[in-house]
């Protein structure tokens, strides 16, 4: 593959002439890959998606070149954000979580209970005589709770059972079952208790507290609210983080290449009706639900990718100003985590550079912004 022809126009689209060799046939994802690197030798910064026309040996590539504008000051950002300290019930669950990595267990000749673990062997089928899936279990290990892989009729009926006995219930199994043709229907379950293991929740005292490390329950309190506030700090962080870079977005003047628009608004199309047909849903069908027409959900979905692109250009514009390049190493390593456990796959490096440049772009500005949380206040 060589450029044939190399064009940039005022609006700000460019259009390439890839000529092919002789019996070269490259994929799309090759010849885009080609021009990206052809236009990071020309030091030309990409912006959005491309088009691509074969015609003989030659494809015709049109994309568009980010615009020229002056960013917004990036230095020295402000913002607070608040926390509230956490509630004696949010630090009461935390140490419910902490008591269920402590659980003590035995197994002695005591009926099961509820919340304890039962190896049990079982058949189940419709009341027509169906098998369906998930209709037969050996040796199996059921914790007895809401919630878990039993339905919740079959795991009633083993508590108060004994190692040994059998048991016997009709349930009908939720709506939601995953072998369809039995979802919402009645079932009859037959099995015995093979084993019982009880479980028991440790006492919250200050013995508990000394198998993590503290002193007394005190002091295990104020960890787990330490580590609420760390945690509502660090979300607090990036969400302030991500307002403020939408900010920095909307204060900046810049006009948007139409190209660039028009081409990320047909991907975004193309992306909603793909999911809408992996979910066997219509398009008719998803317009209804949203009371929209096609013309009002395209009017949407371009006010989207005008936003979703000016967003890009921002940050593009600032890894181009501080001089933040992605490297040929970096852009591998992120096709490989993206392509992993897909064989076969390919992925656009040209949309995959460019989005490793806005996530630096972002970066260098969030790493300049100076937050700081605001007065607590106490619940």
């Amino acid at each position: 593959m060589r450029i044939e022809k190399w064009v940039q126009d005022s609006a700000g689209r460019l259009d390439a002439v890839v000529l092919l060799d002789a019996r070269e046939e490259p994929s799309t994802v090759q010849v885009l890959e080609f021009v990206d690197c052809q236009a990071g030798i020309e030091k030309i910064w990409l912006l959005g998606r491309a088009t691509l026309k074969r015609e003989e040996n030659r494809v015709l590539v049109r994309t568009c070149v980010l615009p020229a504008m002056e960013l917004p000051q990036l230095e020295g950002r402000t913002a607070e954000y608040r926390l509230k300290q956490p509630t004696d019930a949010q630090i009461e669950q935390q140490l419910q979580a902490l008591a269920q990595t402590r659980m003590e267990t035995s197994e002695d000749d005591k009926p099961a209970r509820a919340g304890d673990l039962a190896t049990l062997d079982f058949d189940a089928e419709l009341e027509d005589g169906t098998r369906f899936s998930g209709s037969m279990g050996r040796d199996g290990r059921y914790h007895l709770a809401v919630g878990e892989e039993l339905p919740e009729g079959v795991w009633q009926a083993v508590v108060g059972k004994k190692a040994g006995d059998g048991f016997q219930c009709r349930v009908q199994l939720p709506y939601t079952y995953e072998d369809k043709r039995a979802a919402g229907k009645n079932a009859v379950y037959t099995g015995w208790v093979k084993k019982i293991v009880h479980q028991r929740m440790p006492e919250l005292n200050d013995t508990f507290a000394q198998s993590f490390g503290q002193e007394n329950m005190s002091a295990l309190r104020a960890i787990i609210r330490d580590s609420f506030l760390e945690q509502e700090a660090g979300e607090a962080r990036r969400i302030i983080s991500q307002r403020m870079l939408h900010a920095l977005s909307d204060e900046t003047i810049v006009e948007l290449p139409q190209l660039a628009v028009e081409l990320e608004a047909e991907y975004q199309w193309r992306q909603l009706e793909n999911r809408l047909e992996k979910s066997g849903i219509s398009l008719e069908s998803h317009l209804r639900r949203l009371h929209k027409t096609r013309e009002k959900l395209d009017a949407s979905i371009r006010v989207h990718a005008a936003e979703d692109m000016k967003l890009r250009a921002v940050f593009l514009a600032v890894a181009r100003q501080e001089g933040l390049t992605v490297s040929d190493a970096e852009t591998e390593a992120a096709a490989r985590a993206a392509t992993r456990g897909l064989a076969g796959a390919q992925i656009d490096r040209m949309q995959l550079r460019q989005r490793l440049c806005v996530e630096k772009g972002m970066r260098y500005v969030t790493e300049r912004m100076a937050l700081k949380p605001a007065k607590m206040s106490i619940t």
